[in-house]
């Protein structure tokens, strides 16, 4: 047996759906069909990953009982072992077992419902590629083993040729085939038709679309109309030739276009694992509504939940708005150059006392008390901003235990206690928890953070003011400055210079005589303080204005905006990867929640 190798999600969602169903519905009836859908299912998966015809084509013939399949299969061994097939709408006449027809037989033949009929590939109608023909049993059997049979076939190919009475057309089995098959490239072969009836046209179209509507992952091939040889002049010879020429060139062109045999395979796993899904949320919501019903609210909130504690990250306007201003502000500090002295020291001051700057610029004319409360508004705002910091590391993870346990905490334990109900008391203590222990955490929120951060300094960069303007305006702040304060320095180093000169001619010019000492300047402390303080104050106010011009309200609005939209869809991204997602903490509860939103869930756990 060639088994194909492929990913095995598909088999790992398999087993844990089963094991979730062992442990938490046990040996109760609803166990047991869950149990039985995923052996059915192990089963079909494993049909469809084994190669049993040697990396051949396999074209199976299904249908109804009694549509003509055997006879179509006649047509397209024409030379061949024809008496073998078996055909008719009587018990006795109908084919009971799954026949293979090809030059060699499939792998791992089970004789107690297959049989192969050697035929050699010269005498079957060419399809561009080696293939085996495949007669099924009537899909709609009454018996339970031959319509299991029949089943086998769906699961075996990669063409199914379907074949359908003209008065069949509107069968509610057809769709029923239909749906079973999808995943595989599927040629409707209507037989019996009368080629002179007006509504046939339309009927076949009508046929085909339902079949696409029923079908959506199969491909379906326009359908081959086989003329009634009782009321046509051409015979059954003639049809059947030209039945078996139009279905050859049809299959031909239908694997053209159905690519390789892998991804043909990997289709047809999609479809069926979705109709697994679908079948095991059939079960347990039709046997067991009530808990069902409570998952759906459990899942349903837990859903709501992370985007709704995540959206907190960014906290209110008001705290958001001061983290923007705040961080303008570093940046604009960031990308002004050392060189612009005093005017990056002031830039600095003002950054430290924002919201008291009226007490700084007292504080400069001379008033002790406003030095004070500025120096008191720094260290405040230093204390603020690292609580800011620390609630932003740990703030969320806070607020997401206390959300998870009042809004999740009364519906997980009625969850448990319809648990317990539906298993009369069968392991009560894996399904008790301490009403204080923690339902769920949400799980990603270091990833959120991180991301939201990177999201944040990027809107930053891209909001806050350039370097050029930063160093344009340290440039202006440093030259209004020296202007003002050039004066006194000027008048000081000149005396300076002037008392050194005399100094030095008279020492010069008299030998051992002393320099006087008192022809230097001795400039008043008060006075200095006086002149750097009236040179600092125009600089500190134009300081002011380039720091509300960097923080103003249009450009703090644009980037608040853009923050809250990217952090929208950030957690839209982490919930859809199942990054940003709540964590349950009972292993039991965990089984029991996934098995009943198996299929009906948005995000299926796979």
């Amino acid at each position: 047996m060639n088994a194909v190798v492929m990913d095995d999600s598909g088999d790992r969602f398999l087993q844990r759906v089963h094991r979730a169903a062992d442990r938490v519905l046990g040996n109760s009836q609803t166990g047991r069909e869950i149990g039985e859908l995923c052996r059915d299912h192990a089963e079909a998966r494993e049909m469809i990953l084994t190669d049993r015809a040697s990396n051949s084509v396999v074209v199976a013939v299904v249908g109804a009982t009694g549509q003509g399949k055997s006879w179509l299969v006649r047509q397209m061994i024409r030379g061949g072992p024809v008496d073998a097939i078996r055909s008719g709408n009587s018990l006795d006449e109908a084919t009971e077992k799954l026949t293979w027809i090809g030059p060699k037989p499939p792998a791992d033949l089970d004789a107690r419902h297959e049989r192969f009929i050697a035929c050699d590939a010269g005498k079957m109608r060419s399809i561009g590629s080696p293939y085996l023909l495949v007669d099924a049993p009537g899909a709609t059997d009454d018996r339970r083993a031959i319509a299991g049979v029949a089943e086998r076939a769906l699961s075996t190919a990669s063409v199914l040729v379907m074949v359908i009475r003209r008065d069949q057309l509107r069968s509610q089995r057809v769709s029923g085939l239909a749906a079973a098959s999808e995943g595989t490239v599927v040629i409707p072969v209507v037989n019996l038709a009368d080629v002179n009836d007006d509504s046939l046209d339309a009927d076949v179209e009508a046929l085909v679309a339902r079949l696409r509507s029923t079908a959506p992952q199969s491909q379906i091939a326009p359908a081959v109309i086989v003329s009634d040889f009782e009321i046509d002049e051409r015979g059954e010879d003639e049809i059947g030739i030209r039945l078996a020429e139009t279905l050859g060139r049809r299959i031909e062109e239908a694997i053209c276009e159905s690519g390789g045999g892998d991804q043909r395979r990997s289709t047809r796993l999609s479809a069926l694992d979705a109709r697994f899904s679908a079948a095991v949320a059939s079960v347990l919501q039709t046997q067991l509504p009530e808990l069902t019903s409570a998952v759906d609210r459990l899942n349903a909130e837990a859903t709501r939940l992370p985007s709704e504690v995540a959206g907190t990250l960014l906290g209110g306007a008001t705290p958001l708005r001061a983290a923007i201003r705040s961080r303008l502000r570093l940046s604009l500090m960031a990308e002004t150059a050392a060189i612009w002295f005093p005017y990056r020291t002031v830039l600095s001051l003002l950054n430290l006392t924002h919201g008291a700057w009226d007490r700084v610029l007292l504080s400069l004319s001379g008033s002790l008390p406003s030095l004070i409360g500025a120096v008191y508004a720094g260290a405040r705002n230093m204390s603020d901003q690292r609580a800011a910091d620390m609630d932003l590391r740990t703030g969320l993870r806070q607020r997401t235990a206390a959300s998870v346990a009042d809004r999740l905490g009364p519906m997980a334990r009625r969850f448990r206690a319809e648990l317990n109900k539906l298993r009369h008391g069968a392991i009560e203590t894996e399904l008790e928890s301490s009403p204080d222990s923690p339902v769920a955490s949400l799980a990603g929120i270091e990833t959120l953070q991180e991301s939201s951060q990177k999201s944040f300094d990027t809107a930053i960069n891209q909001g806050s003011a350039t370097t050029w303007f930063a160093n344009a305006s340290g440039l202006a702040g440093t030259l209004l400055f020296w202007l003002l304060m050039t004066g006194p320095l000027v008048a000081l180093y000149r005396g300076y210079f002037d008392a050194s000169y005399s100094t030095m001619r008279d020492v010069l010019q008299a030998e051992g005589a002393a320099g006087d000492l008192n022809k230097f300047p001795r400039p008043d402390v008060s006075m200095m303080l006086t002149s750097l303080l009236l040179s600092v104050l125009p600089m500190a106010i134009f300081s002011m204005l380039v720091l509300s011009w960097v923080q103003a309200k249009t450009r703090v609005d644009r980037i608040e905006n853009r923050l809250r939209e990217e952090h929208d869809q950030l957690i839209q991204r982490l919930q859809r990867d199942g990054v940003l997602r709540l964590a349950w903490s009972d292993p039991l509860l965990a089984d029991a929640e996934f098995l009943l939103s198996v299929g009906r869930t948005v995000d299926e756990e796979r």
